[in-house]
C-alpha cells in the first residue's frame, strides 16, 4: 500500500512540474499622442506594477514563471519594435520567447484624457483570454487601474495553464456512479444474485454429461485481467510523467542558457530547445491523462 501510495505521490509531483507556465509581460507602450504625458520612465514603473500583479497572482510556488525584463529583452528579436507590435504578433513574440502567456499595456488618448488597454494572450493557439480598459487624466489613475483590474486578468492564466488530468477521468466516475442501483432495485438485485448462486451450485452438482460446467476459473481470469489492465495504464502514466518531466527540464534549462547567450544564433537554438521541451512537456501530460483514465476504468470494471 505504501509503494503505491509513493508511485501516485511521484505521479502528482512531476505532473505538477510539467504543468509549469512561463509568463511574459512586455514593456508598457504609448501611442504618439500619449508619449509626451506618460514618459519612458512612468510606463516603465505601469511595467513593474503590472508585472509584480503577476507574481503575486501567479506565484512561484504554484509552479508560474514570471519572465524578467533582462531575459525578454535578450530573447527579443533584434531591431523588432513592440510599439508596431499588437493582436497576433504579440501571441508571435511570445513564441520567440519560449512564453506560454504574453500580455502587454498601452497607453493611448481618448476624448483629451489619457487610456490604458492591456491585453493577455495564449501563445501557442493565438488566443485573447483576458484584457481590460480604463480612462484616467493622468498617469497615477492610469495606476489605479492597473491595481484594480489587474488581479482578475492575471487569474485567467490559472484555467488554461494547469493540467485537466482530473476533468479527463471524471466522465468515467460519472459513468459509475450511472450504473449504480437505485434503493427500490437493491431488494431485487440481492433476490436476483440469490438465485444465480443457487443455480450455480446446482449445475456444478450435475453429472458430466459432455456439457461445460460452471466453475470460477473465469472469474479468476477476469480479476487478473483487471489488474494487468490496472498495471498497464499504470506504466502508461509513468511513462507520460518521465516525458513530461524530461520535456519541463529541456525547456528550463534552454531558458536559462538562453540568458547567458551572446549572439542572435545562440538564442535562436536556445529558443528551438526550448519550443521542443515543451511540445514533449504537452505529450508527457496527454499520456499521463490516457494513463489516469486507464486505471479510472480498471478500478471501474
Amino acid at each position: 500500500m505504501k509503494s503505491w501510495f509513493f508511485v501516485f505521490f511521484l505521479l502528482a509531483s512531476i505532473v505538477t512540474e510539467a504543468s509549469a507556465a512561463y509568463v511574459a509581460v512586455l514593456e508598457t507602450v504609448a501611442d504618439e499622442r500619449a508619449k509626451d504625458s506618460v514618459s519612458l520612465p512612468d510606463r516603465q514603473y505601469l511595467t513593474n506594477v503590472l508585472r509584480e500583479q503577476a507574481v503575486k497572482e501567479l506565484p512561484a510556488t504554484q509552479n508560474y514563471t514570471i519572465m524578467t525584463r533582462d531575459n525578454i529583452n535578450a530573447m527579443l528579436p533584434p531591431g523588432m519594435v513592440l510599439e508596431e507590435c499588437e493582436g497576433s504578433c504579440l501571441a508571435e513574440t511570445g513564441r520567440n520567447i519560449s512564453a506560454d502567456f504574453i500580455c502587454q499595456a498601452r497607453v493611448g488618448r481618448f476624448g483629451g484624457m489619457l487610456t490604458m488597454t492591456a491585453e493577455l494572450y495564449e501563445t501557442a493557439g493565438n488566443k485573447l483570454i483576458a484584457s481590460f480598459n480604463g480612462r484616467g487624466t493622468n498617469v497615477n489613475e492610469l495606476l489605479e487601474i492597473i491595481e484594480q483590474k489587474s488581479p482578475d486578468f492575471f487569474r485567467s492564466v490559472r484555467a488554461l495553464a494547469e493540467p485537466a488530468v482530473a476533468d479527463t477521468a471524471k466522465p468515467v466516475v460519472e459513468e459509475v456512479r450511472a450504473e449504480e442501483p437505485k434503493p427500490e432495485e437493491t431488494k431485487t438485485t440481492e433476490v436476483a444474485l440469490a438465485e444465480a448462486k443457487t443455480e450455480q451450485v446446482e449445475t456444478t452438482q450435475k453429472p458430466v454429461t459432455g456439457e461445460s460446467v460452471p466453475t470460477d476459473v473465469e472469474a479468476k481470469q477476469g480479476g487478473a485481467g483487471h489488474w494487468v489492465f490496472f498495471g498497464i495504464s499504470a506504466a502508461v502514466a509513468v511513462t507520460g510523467g518521465v516525458l513530461a518531466y524530461l520535456g519541463n527540464k529541456k525547456a528550463k534549462d534552454a531558458d536559462e542558457k538562453s540568458k547567458e547567450a551572446y549572439s542572435s544564433y545562440d538564442m535562436k537554438k536556445y529558443r528551438k530547445d526550448a519550443e521542443s521541451g515543451q511540445t514533449m512537456r504537452g505529450i508527457g501530460i496527454a499520456v499521463i491523462a490516457v494513463g489516469v483514465v486507464g486505471i479510472g476504468v480498471s478500478f471501474a470494471f
